[in-house]
């Protein structure tokens, strides 16, 4: 029975070690697994850290490159940070300027960096001599953006800051016809140049600059220089109709004076002193108080017209105190004196405020 006894307390003691080392050995491998893991994250992080400090390293490197425009190194380093860490923050700015740059690649960027010189130099945007050598450098470009681009920043210089519109707009008829050149930049230097030979009245050279630009001009272009074709056919015929009237006027008088009845033209003139300043003081007040009762209205155009509107009127009474007092020379002298008035209406709003000629499709 001892023996027994101490049998089974032997095997009893073995079993309870054989269970406590399996109690111990999980919690060692769970240990063990955790360590493992965790120096399994660490070195995987500190990869990360690693490609996104290079990818920094790249677009930091490629930016002094941009800066110093040394144009080839700056896109070979805006494409290895994107290839490095094209999720980082800053890849949208590296995107954009490879973008930027292949699309001029033309000449092997040595144009562009000759272009982005004076682009970025505000002091050599406004010298003469830099624009006319970035000119003359743009002729050897090859084919391309840049070589529009470069144009388009000189003509934009000689028209602004220069005053050399002449060869500002040389440079717009180029850029109008240049494949390369984008819709927006052919329409924009289509408007530039029909506005440069509207200011100096040569209506046709504005109707040449848009059909120079076809299809590729603004729609409105044609439209505009129509219009400013209009104003300037009315033009020259108001200044014509108040040269008519003057002369009439001054001939009749003329012929008073000779036959002795000058004294009474002016006479009966006089007379109607007082109504023709009433009413040329009546259109100048009641005009512009109507416009001052709009928010964009203006009042001087009125005030300018009452104020002409009174040696118009003189005149005419005069010319009526002088003329024949046939029903056909008085339609005459009527139809030439409303004509002058309206000549001089239309002269006032050209000079005072070409928006209410806008208004009426002038």
């Amino acid at each position: 029975m001892t023996i027994v006894a101490s049998t089974r307390s032997k095997a009893t003691s073995w079993i309870a070690l054989l269970v406590a080392l399996l109690a111990l050995e999980a919690p060692a491998r769970a240990a063990l697994a955790d360590d493992g893991g965790v120096d399994t994250r660490e070195r995987a992080g500190g990869g990360v850290d690693d490609t996104r400090e290079r990818a920094g390293r790249a677009l930091a490197e490629a930016e002094r490159d941009d800066a110093a425009l040394e144009l080839g190194k700056a896109l070979a380093g805006y494409e290895e940070a994107l290839r490095l860490d094209p999720s980082a923050a800053t890849a949208v700015r590296a995107r954009e300027r490879v973008a930027f740059l292949r699309a001029r690649r033309e000449g092997g960027l040595a144009p562009l960096a000759a272009l982005e010189r004076v682009r970025r130099d505000p002091r050599l945007g406004s010298d003469g001599d830099a624009i006319d050598e970035l000119v003359r450098a743009a002729e050897g470009f090859p084919p391309g953006i840049v070589r529009v681009e470069a144009f388009a920043l000189a003509a934009e210089a000689y028209a602004s800051r220069l005053d050399r519109p002449a060869d500002a707009a040389l440079l717009w008829a180029r850029i109008v016809v240049d494949p390369h050149a984008d819709r927006t930049v052919a329409a924009a230097s289509a408007r530039a140049l029909a506005t440069h030979h509207l200011a100096r009245g040569d209506v046709d050279g504005a109707r040449e600059a848009v059909a120079l630009a076809g299809p590729r001009a603004d729609p409105s272009l044609a439209d505009d220089v129509r219009r400013a074709a209009r104003r300037r056919a009315i033009h020259f015929a108001s200044l014509a109709a108040l040269t008519i009237g003057v002369a009439g006027a001054a001939a009749a008088i003329a012929r008073a004076a000779r036959a002795g009845r000058l004294a009474s033209v002016l006479a009966r003139t006089r007379a109607w002193s007082g109504l023709v300043v009433g009413y040329a003081a009546y259109v100048a007040l009641g005009g512009a108080a109507l416009a001052s009762g709009y928010e964009a209205g203006r009042a001087q155009p009125f005030l300018l017209f009452g104020a002409t509107l009174v040696p118009i009127l003189f005149f005419a009474r005069a010319w009526a105190a002088a003329g024949s007092t046939r029903a056909r020379s008085r339609a005459a002298r009527a139809a030439v004196a409303c004509a002058s008035a309206l000549a001089a209406a239309f002269l006032v709003l050209e000079h005072a405020d070409g928006d209410w000629l806008r208004g009426l499709g002038l």
